[in-house]
């Protein structure tokens, strides 16, 4: 036996509110692995700085061509640490995917000589 729910259209508005607010994700909750900008990414750096610097390294190997030569080259083992601090430094890298973005941050910020 179906049930069948009915919804008079003065209700209808609030339903729509409350399917809209039950779908939108807080900033709180974007992580920076989830992160679809470098905008989005910044922000989700300022609340889980922890995950931030792990993306870095995802990003990184996600992104590095081993067929070729290196177009980055590390220098230390902390060299995730400034690319936050380089993606905020430019603004145009805003929209860009994540990772397209940290990419570009590491090849600007280590290239090879």
């Amino acid at each position: 036996m179906r049930k069948f729910i009915i919804f008079s259209c003065s209700s209808l508005p609030l339903l729509l509110l409350v399917a809209q607010n039950a779908y939108s994700a807080s900033p709180s909750d974007v992580r920076p692995f989830s992160a679809v900008t470098v905008g989005d990414y910044l922000a989700a750096c300022k609340i889980h700085p922890n995950t931030c610097i792990s993306e870095v390294g995802t990003a990184l190997m996600n992104k590095t061509n081993f067929a070729g030569a290196p177009t980055i080259c590390l220098q230390s083992v902390d060299y995730a640490v400034p690319v936050p601090k380089w993606l905020s430094s430019h603004p145009d890298t805003r929209q860009m995917p994540t990772e397209d973005g940290i990419y570009l941050a590491l090849k600007s910020l280590y290239p090879c000589e």
